[in-house]
């Protein structure tokens, strides 16, 4: 039988994932772990021996399946290999499948006797069960059925259980066809999805049935009835599930609710999305559309060069957004920009935009916009509503692109006096460019909180309800507008004593966050008197303020990397010197320990021509890349050396693994 290991830069992690799985296969197949390292004072990494000694207790020439997490897990692993004779490490496959699901599909395929072939396909093709059920589209495709789905005897059956085929269930579900040499295939009768291979937990996955659902069960084989009677009796079974959670009825009717008071009438109510009370006069956002063109395409190739063009144009402007958040906000709100540009290379959306063009004879334009629509149409029909929320992201990219194509700047709201921000809906571009000192409030008729739009409001500190409702769009502009950002609150032409109350409100608030900053300065130490260093992780400059401010001791790491992206050359001395210098002087006495430039493939920066890489993480990054470009690393370091003067600085260089690096 094929084994499993678990590798995990924790100890508690890599035990868990072993009692998930043990949990679908009762036993059934060996598993082994090997998860952090052998220091109390640090117990997270990973260590090449531990993986290999648990490679040790599962081998068998069936073959051995290792599943890892993120960074070192994996270097661990290659390393375990090489200690292994010849002879044994051609049996241990080291699998590139998600850490939970991926154990968990392989070790169903393994229970039901899969070989390792099978088994490793199973694991690699892990998310697509989450990804169906969540609406979005699969990266990698189920499992497919060795042939055309079974057209011999069918049953249908209704499934009670409470979750419907989640993970227990459907591993059972599996591993009970797996026992017979029939074909077995799966449809979701009510949802109308499938069919599906019985004996593919991805597959089965994918199906996404839910409680009450109707499934139908086709066998084709010498043991097709005894395999449909076992898998019937198994779900009418409930899967061993408790039947207390009966399906959901149609609501009876009963006593009517009891009356609360009638809400003022000039109040709105929405979703509360960033904290803050705001009062001021009400500015309407209306943004025109950028006009698209009727005519067909004259020339094809003509009209590609075209969106080639507004492609590459766009792919600046959101790199230099990113760059903007990154600075004035933080890193991790950063990051919401890099889906604009995956968005923006996606290759499905490419072809389509292409097909449309030398296939319909459609202008760039009309082009682009029918392929993005498409795409939006696709996540609003999603039933998940955070992934609903990426509908936005998708229209953010293509609007941009259609400006550029239309020749229409990129614009967002435009404040001149301070004013509540009043749409029908906000991209997280247009968020991004928001003046913060004008914007005191946002209020948008559309939206929620888990939108990147709500996202960067909180980020900004901006006191943001959505989904008020479109009667929100009739108000007049310079109407006196109120919200409440924590309660979702909107009042049109707030009486005194309503604003007296949302005054009083906001006095507490600031109260709290003084007290909570006076606190901050305190020293931090544990109840057995323990002190504590508590340093930030910083950017740039912004970082290092909202670091202070909260209280932080010191800077533990300041990431240099936002230097040097998204431009046509480095950063020189001089300029870095600027940069460094302005965030010592904030950090005062403060130690702060400056990283230099851990920089991969990862990350787009045209100067050093960067190679694409299998695994960009762990390639040729850091102080691999800083050596073979030793102007790079010299320029830095005499910045960070001049900046450094007189003050508590450290420096800390990225991917050593060996003391030749640090010679």
């Amino acid at each position: 039988m094929v084994g499993l290991v678990i590798v995990a830069h924790s100890a508690t992690l890599a035990e868990g994932v072993k009692e998930l799985v043990e949990q679908m296969v009762q036993g059934r197949v060996p598993i082994a772990t090997a998860g952090g390292v052998d220091d109390p004072q640090n117990p997270f990494g990973t260590d090449a021996m531990r993986v290999l000694e648990a490679i040790r207790q599962v081998y068998s020439e069936d073959g051995v399946v290792v599943l890892m997490d993120l960074g070192s897990a994996v270097l661990s692993a290659e390393m375990a290999l090489e200690f292994l004779p010849e002879e044994q490490r051609r049996h241990v496959y080291l699998c590139e499948a998600p850490l939970v699901e991926g154990a968990i599909a392989a070790a169903v395929q393994a229970a039901a006797g899969g070989d390792v072939e099978r088994v490793l396909a199973e694991a690699r093709a892990a998310l697509s069960g989450k990804q169906a059920q969540l609406g979005a589209a699969a990266t990698t495709p189920p499992t497919a059925p060795s042939a055309p789905p079974a057209q011999g005897q069918e049953v249908r059956v209704r499934v009670r259980n409470r979750l419907g085929l989640h993970a227990r269930p459907a591993a059972q579900f599996v591993a009970t066809a797996s026992r017979f040499q029939a074909r077995i295939h799966v449809r979701n009768v009510t949802r109308g999805t499938g069919p599906a291979d019985a004996k593919s937990i991805n597959q089965i996955a994918t199906l996404g049935v839910r409680q009450g659902d109707e499934i139908a069960i086709t066998a084709e084989g010498p043991d097709a009835a005894a395999a449909l009677r076992a898998l019937v009796d198994l779900v009418e079974a409930n899967f061993g599930e408790p039947e207390d959670l009966p399906l959901p009825e149609e609501p009876k009717a009963g006593p009517p609710p009891p009356t609360s008071p009638a809400p003022p009438p000039n109040l709105l109510r929405g979703i509360p999305a960033s904290p803050g009370i705001a009062v001021g006069p009400a500015h309407i956002y209306r943004p025109l559309p950028p006009e698209i063109p009727d005519t067909p395409a004259l020339d094809p190739a003509v009209e590609w060069a075209h969106l080639e063009a507004a492609l590459a144009q766009a792919r600046q402007e959101i790199d230099a957004l990113r760059a903007r958040a990154a600075a004035e906000v933080d890193a991790y709100t950063a990051a919401l920009f890099d889906a604009h540009r995956l968005i923006l290379d996606d290759p499905a959306l490419l072809e389509a935009a292409r097909r449309h063009i030398d296939e319909a004879g459609l202008n760039a334009a009309a082009a682009w916009h029918r392929a993005v629509e498409a795409v939006v149409a696709a996540y609003e029909r999603l039933e998940d509503p955070y992934l609903r929320q990426r509908a936005a992201d998708v229209r953010d990219v293509g609007l941009r692109v259609l400006r550029h194509l239309a020749g229409t700047a990129t614009l967002g709201p435009r404040l001149e006096r301070p004013a509540i921000l009043v749409a029908e809906d906000l991209l997280p571009s247009e968020t991004m460019h928001l003046d913060r000192e004008k914007t005191l409030g946002i209020c948008t008729a559309l939206g929620g909180a888990t939108s990147h739009a709500a996202i960067l409001a909180r980020a900004l500190g901006i006191p943001a309800v959505v989904g008020v409702g479109v009667a929100i769009l009739n108000v007049p502009e310079g109407e006196e507008l109120a919200l409440n950002g924590e309660t979702g609150e909107v009042w049109i032409h707030p009486t005194p004593e309503q604003k007296a109350r949302l005054q009083a409100r906001r006095e507490a608030w600031q109260r709290g966050r003084q007290q909570a900053a006076a606190v901050a300065e305190a020293p931090a130490v544990t109840q057995d008197g323990r002190r504590v260093q508590v340093l930030a992780n910083i950017v740039g400059v912004a970082d290092a303020q909202a670091a202070v401010t909260y209280g932080a001791e010191g800077v533990g790491l300041f990431r240099t990397e936002f230097l040097f992206v998204n431009r046509a050359q480095p950063p020189d001395e001089n300029e870095q010197v600027a940069v460094y210098r302005e965030v010592l002087e904030v950090l005062g006495d403060r130690p702060c320990v400056i990283r230099t430039l851990d920089i991969g493939g990862d990350k787009p920066i045209p100067y050093l021509h960067l190679a694409a890489e299998a695994n960009p993480f762990l390639g040729w990054r850091g102080v691999r890349l800083t050596l073979d470009e030793p102007d790079l690393l010299r320029t830095q370091l005499r910045a960070i050396l001049r900046a450094a003067a007189g003050r508590e600085v450290k420096i800390m260089v990225p991917m050593v693994t060996l003391l030749a690096e640090v010679q």
